[in-house]
């Protein structure tokens, strides 16, 4: 683990509309993308900070790449002409971006809690005390420079805004409305004692999960192994996607009945999933499949 990353966001969390707006601005060819900030400024509607704000959450989310080009999920998902989801309003978009969010690890903080955090421990609750002294001991095992206690607390607190809502008023409506990964409600507030909120995953069996895009998932994460253990999946995937280990069998199970590209071998107690397809080709296909069933 090395070159943790807890900054860049501006304390903005990314907002519904950001993610669309960003790939239009780099998309359009009469503009020059982010490197004309006043013209980004003008062009988004915002102000400098979140115009740098909204840059970060393209690269973070995996739609730019390290030269700020859109790759290729950003167009299947946003292009003016055939994207799959432009305005967000399907829940499998929604759990594409939670999986890119922790794969492509620019804001470290959202693997780090879903699935580093929980690996070896029972409960599913957590502050932000437990978080910070969690982060602090990571970065001192890695090649990360020492980062603030103030920059940290801001990177929570950016990360929770961005899974919970919080009590809802007039003035705080629109930016929760705005949050896209909230409606998938992964987090919860369980507690609040002397000043500390205590959250909780809200681990689930998620049955009803897509298919398709838990497959596209699945081949992004492991496209060039031949077999992944059980163990693997429920590492990565399963964590990232808050399931319980029945959910994930079930989604599984499901998968494989569906598609013969994946097969699930259990021998002796050691569960493996195979993969028996071109990665790339079949990952669209399966992406096809999903937003044209729709």
């Amino acid at each position: 683990m090395s070159n943790l990353k807890f900054s860049g966001h501006d304390t903005f969390h990314c907002r519904q509309q950001w993610l669309l707006k960003g790939v239009e601005l780099i998309d359009n060819k009469s503009f020059n993308g982010f490197s004309n900030l006043e013209e980004a400024i003008l062009n988004l509607g915002v102000g400098k900070n979140m115009v740098q704000s909204i840059q970060y959450w393209l690269r973070a989310f995996g739609l730019i790449d390290e030269d700020k080009k859109l790759t290729d999920i950003a167009r299947l998902i946003f292009s003016k002409e055939k994207g799959f989801d432009r305005y967000l309003e399907d829940e499998g978009t929604l759990w594409l971006l939670q999986y890119l969010i922790c794969h492509i690890d620019i804001a470290s903080i959202y693997k780090l809690i879903f699935s580093d955090y929980l690996k070896e421990r029972i409960s599913n609750e957590f502050d932000e005390r437990q978080i910070l002294n969690f982060i602090k001991l990571k970065i001192s095992e890695s090649s990360t420079r020492e980062t603030s206690e103030n920059t940290l607390s801001s990177d929570f607190k950016v990360f929770i805004q961005s899974y919970f809502a919080g009590i809802r008023n007039s003035k705080s409506l629109e930016d929760d409305f705005n949050s896209p990964l909230i409606e998938l409600n992964l987090i919860s507030s369980i507690s609040r004692e002397n000043g500390i909120i205590t959250y909780k995953l809200n681990k689930e069996n998620r049955i009803d999960f897509p298919i398709e895009i838990f497959g596209y998932c699945l081949f992004h994460e492991y496209g060039n192994n031949s077999s992944i253990d059980f163990k693997q999946i429920r590492e990565t995937l399963g964590s990232y996607f808050v399931l319980t280990n029945e959910g994930l069998e079930v989604i599984i199970e499901r998968l494989c009945s569906n598609y013969s590209e994946f097969v699930f071998n259990d021998n002796a107690g050691v569960r493996q999933i195979q993969l028996k397809a071109n990665s790339e080709n079949f990952k669209l296909q399966l992406l096809q499949n999903y937003y044209n069933g729709l």
